[in-house]
């Protein structure tokens, strides 16, 4: 799956406004295996001890290389960051993760050994 084939599945899903933050996953779980097709793209996976469960995580052979947590298309994942519960989950991110993707399906943030080295939107 290409960008705008992941943009467009997106835009469709949306506009039925029956969707939750769990039904964009196999898009992103499409897009982030079609990136490196040598990645084991896995949603919810097993709970990390002292860091949480984010909602994915990237897989090379048997080594995890990657995570990501995936909000609601909706939400502005910086501003909602900012809330209590969401703060401290995305500080245990940050903190226990050292290759994170924070994202609502739109919008990209990467984190590399707990500080923001970029971020992507569709918009």
């Amino acid at each position: 799956m290409n960008i705008p084939q992941y943009i467009t599945e997106l835009h469709a899903l949306f506009a039925n406004g029956q969707t939750t933050e769990h039904s964009f996953r196999p898009a992103l779980a499409k897009l982030f295996a079609s990136i490196d097709p040598s990645l084991t793209v896995i949603n919810e996976p097993k709970h990390i001890t002292d860091v949480g469960a984010p909602d994915f995580v990237f897989m090379r052979r048997e080594v995890a290389v990657g995570w990501c947590e995936a909000k609601d298309i909706d939400k502005d994942i910086r501003k909602f960051a900012a809330t209590d519960y969401s703060k401290a989950q995305k500080d245990r991110y940050k903190k226990g993760l050292s290759n994170l993707i924070y994202t609502n399906g739109r919008d990209f943030e990467f984190i590399r050994d707990g500080e923001v080295v970029g971020f992507v939107s569709d918009s």
